[in-house]
């Protein structure tokens, strides 16, 4: 017998769904192959006369054998993608079930050799050929069986802590493609969750050059198509004649629904798979629809292999600190560091009777002076302190005053030069009662010369008194200068 392989929706000898090549007698819709022996000249096709009404159709035998399929020849190369049109709202999915454990592959059994091709016979001239009936309807679809159940899923093990994902890096070029390995048998088909709603479809893609197919004539409109009958063994083909010129294809009429499709007869093995053509460019890809929800999870198979450590991403924000820990327990005692240097030289005094009506501007001259070491000397006459070495020192003073008005000011203490013509430091307290006094206290640290004095200056805007020491008060006033350094 002849061998052919062709697909197309109009013929279905090879009873499946247009997805394989099979094996069959030739196809009075197809093409004929090509190199097939010596046709004879053509004659000139004759006008074709009016289409009697198609007779009923007789019973479908029973498919036959497929034969061994041929080896897959090479693919052309794959035109341009068009644009993706917008993707439709995802309906929910369905839950998964447990899937079964898959059971072993056999090993794929040789393809038998295809035997040549006898020479064709002459084709004879084509009979007028009469008008077209209408196609009657299509009868129903038969039912589709039930699904088998979905085997159990094995145990997952304990997903670790997901860290940080990094950027992802660019896409490396794809690698050739390895040769197709033989196909494990089918396990069962789980149940199919329910279909969502589909999407508007996008508008479509320019088509990418297709292979050497010769100049398709213009097909006129499709008529109607009638029901399929059941379609009767197939006979012997005769010897085909030289085939005269064809005539215009006159309208198809629309097609009519498909009727119910026969059992599929056995695949015979599958050739090798030849080499893939280039892929064309990706066209862009259309705006995508908004997800459905999502249905329930099923369980988690086993986890595979870890994949290599992805590049670590940038650093996050760092996060509040945490409560401190409790304290560790104490080290060894260091050794013990140098002594700082003694006291160079002081000086304190201590009054503690009061100093009455000291006007603004005037020197707070304090008694009971105790000088130590000969850096500082102090008059209790004039309220001076004398520098006698240059060298850094540390003054401190406290003073318990009032307004000796009725006044309610400020009292404010300055550290002056001898002649009031520079003021190193003040401080102040506030009086907030008429007849109550405030603690005036303040320090400071000076680089001072040799010969140079300080004295402590009433700098408030009135009169004060000094007041005396009693039980709530241990001094009236004091003034303390250490040199430091």
């Amino acid at each position: 017998m002849n061998i052919y392989r062709h697909r197309h929706h109009n013929c279905d000898n090879d009873n499946d769904n247009d997805n394989i090549y099979y094996y069959h007698q030739p196809c009075v819709i197809c093409p004929q192959p090509p190199d097939i022996g010596p046709t004879g000249p053509t004659g000139e096709t004759g006008p074709t006369g009016p289409t009697g009404e198609t007779g009923p159709t007789g019973p479908t035998g029973e498919t036959g054998h497929t034969g061994p399929t041929g080896e897959t020849g090479p693919t052309g190369p794959t035109g341009e993608t068009g644009p993706t049109g917008p993707t439709g709202e995802t309906g929910p999915t369905g839950p998964t079930g447990e899937t079964g454990p898959t059971g072993p592959t056999g090993e794929t059994g040789p393809t038998g050799p295809t035997g040549e091709t006898g020479p064709t016979g002459p084709t004879g001239e084509t009979g007028p050929t009469g008008p077209t009936g209408e196609t009657g309807p299509t009868g129903p679809t038969g039912e589709t069986g039930p699904t088998g159940p979905t085997g159990e899923t094995g145990p997952t093990g304990p997903t670790g802590e997901t860290g940080p994902t990094g950027p992802t890096g660019e896409t490396g070029p794809t690698g050739p493609t390895g040769e197709t390995g033989p196909t494990g048998p089918t396990g069962e088909t789980g149940p199919t969750g329910p279909t969502g709603e589909t999407g508007p479809t996008g508008p479509t893609g320019e088509t990418g050059p297709t292979g050497p197919t010769g100049e398709t004539g213009p097909t006129g409109p499709t008529g109607e198509t009638g029901p399929t009958g059941p379609t009767g063994e197939t006979g012997p083909t005769g010897p085909t004649g030289p085939t005269g010129e064809t005539g215009p294809t006159g309208p198809t009429g629309e097609t009519g629904p498909t009727g119910p499709t026969g059992e599929t007869g056995p695949t015979g093995p599958t050739g090798e798979t030849g080499p893939a053509g280039p892929t064309g460019e990706t066209g862009p890809t259309g705006p995508t629809g908004e997800t459905g929800p999502t249905g329930p999870t099923g369980e988690t198979g086993p986890t595979g292999p870890t994949g290599e450590t992805g590049p670590t991403g940038p650093t996050g924000e760092t996060g509040p600190t945490g409560p401190t820990g409790a304290t560790g327990p104490a080290g060894p005692m260091g050794p013990t560091g140098p002594m700082p240097p003694a006291v160079l030289s002081a000086l304190y005094n201590e009054q503690s009777s009061a100093i009455n009506d000291i006007d603004s501007g005037d020197v707070i001259a304090l008694a009971n002076s105790n000088v130590i070491g000969a850096d500082l000397s102090y008059s209790e006459s004039t309220g001076t302190v004398t520098v006698n070495t240059t060298g850094t020192y540390l003054v401190m003073w406290s003073v318990d005053a009032a307004p000796a008005t009725s006044s309610t000011d400020d009292v404010v203490v300055a550290l002056t030069n001898a002649d009031n013509t520079q003021v190193y430091a003040k401080s102040g307290a506030p009086i907030g009662t008429t007849g109550t006094s405030a603690q005036v206290t303040g320090f400071t640290v000076l680089t001072l010369n040799e010969g140079d004095e300080l004295t402590l200056r009433n700098d408030s805007s009135d009169t004060v008194n000094v007041i005396a020491a009693d039980g709530s008060v241990s001094f009236a006033g004091s003034f303390v200068m250490v040199r430091i350094a």
